[in-house]
């Protein structure tokens, strides 16, 4: 998620949209429709002219942001060979950087809408999160590598280590003036880092339980860090202080945002809606054990075929005829249908050429082999069910619930 200064809100999806929200009127009032897969960042420029996402369809796309409320149209700025997982804008705006799992950062003129040069600039696999120095002279970047490094973008070298933690390091920032770097692992830690001491000045965090997210407010005075069972953690950047420990979601938190006066905090994860917190007359509540967000975690009284789906298909789609945004069709009226041929929906080739007529045994096969088996180059996720009576239930249940 991403807030600008003049009020909007930015959310990415699964569903591969990205929605843009009114905060003055808390509404809708755009919706962006141009990615072939699940949307992971979006990021305005400095002067708020243009909106950039990216996401797993390793497309970086750019908008004209100056009016958001009328039809936006995409334009392809280039792309990776992985899914992208972050975007930075320089300080005056004119380079972009955009990195992700294919192992490369990619920088960008944004005035000429053209590609500089490509690097790893030193990591070994898949780029989680970046940062431009404030002259916007070097990048710095994190990944899965554990480490933090420092690339001279100019001179296109490497200027070498600046931490090494040993787990994957999923977002950072640093803190230029101050010297110290904040970041958050795929072991749990979040940690502040302090160059001037060289001593870490704070290492907190649940064992294995990875920092997901982090956001910044729009004077970077407030961090916020998320983790994968749904807690939040906000520091004041001014003394390293701890402001807010709670629980703000039900399964992972995806995303962070401070409005402009850092009162709200929007929370993204598994539910289909943005939670939205106040931090001004919120108590400082008590963390509580995690639970599973609701869509997955059913009544003791379903069926066995309605948890399934609840655990298996549920992220992507809908039982409803008209549907709610989900990354994959709505299921309305499936058995009998034709694979791909839905209309409205973007499919991928491989399921438009394949033939294949939706019924017990193409669904039992589906789950049985894996959709990359059945259905190679499909967009759908990697899943298989072992248990022979799991599938017979959820065949069972989508016979009677798509009718």
């Amino acid at each position: 998620m991403t807030v600008s200064n003049n009020g909007f809100l930015v959310s990415t999806s699964f569903d591969y949209t990205s929605i843009i929200w009114s905060l003055n009127e808390m509404k809708e009032i755009n919706s962006l429709n141009d990615h072939l897969a699940a949307v992971n960042v979006a990021k305005f420029s400095p002067d708020e002219k243009t909106l950039v996402t990216a996401g797993d369809d390793m497309r970086v796309l750019i908008y004209d942001a100056q009016n958001l409320a009328i039809k936006l149209n995409a334009k392809e700025l280039g792309t990776h060979t992985g899914k992208i997982s972050d975007i930075a804008f320089s300080k005056d705006g004119k380079l972009m950087a955009s990195a992700g799992w294919g192992g490369s950062i990619m920088i960008w003129d944004m005035d000429q809408e053209g590609l500089i040069l490509k690097t790893t600039a030193g990591h070994k696999g898949p780029i989680n999160s970046l940062q431009f120095s404030n002259d916007g002279k070097y990048l710095y970047s994190s990944g899965y590598d554990g480490t933090i490094r420092k690339f001279d973008i100019f001179k296109n070298i490497s200027k070498g280590l600046l931490i090494s933690h040993g787990w994957g390091v999923n977002v950072f920032y640093f803190n230029e003036d101050q010297n110290i770097i904040s970041y958050g692992t795929t072991d749990g830690s979040i940690i502040f880092f302090d160059f001037n001491s060289e001593k870490k000045i704070l290492n907190i965090g649940e064992e294995r339980i990875p920092i997901l997210t982090m956001c910044l407010n729009s004077d970077k005075s407030i961090i916020a860090f998320g983790n994968s069972e749904g807690r939040v953690v906000m520091f004041d950047l001014n003394d390293n202080s701890l402001i807010r420990d709670f629980r703000a979601a039900h399964g992972p938190v995806w995303a962070l945002a401070l409005n402009l006066d850092s009162t709200m905090l929007f929370v993204g994860g598994l539910d289909d809606y943005i939670n939205q917190w106040d931090l001004v007359t919120y108590p400082q509540p008590v963390i509580v054990p995690p639970g599973p967000a609701r869509r997955f975690n059913p009544s003791n009284l379903a069926s066995n075929g309605q948890k399934q789906f609840a655990r298996k298909c549920s992220v992507c789609h809908t039982l409803e005829q008209d549907g709610k945004r989900r990354a994959g069709p709505t299921l309305h009226k499936l058995f009998g249908r034709i694979a791909g041929s839905l209309e409205g929906y973007k499919y991928s080739d491989a399921l438009i050429n394949s033939k294949i007529v939706w019924n017990e045994k193409t669904i039992h096969q589906l789950f049985t082999e894996g959709p990359d088996v059945v259905l190679p180059g499909t967009k759908m996720p990697i899943q298989r069910m072992k248990s022979s009576a799991d599938r017979v239930d959820l065949v069972n249940f989508l016979k009677e619930a798509t009718e």
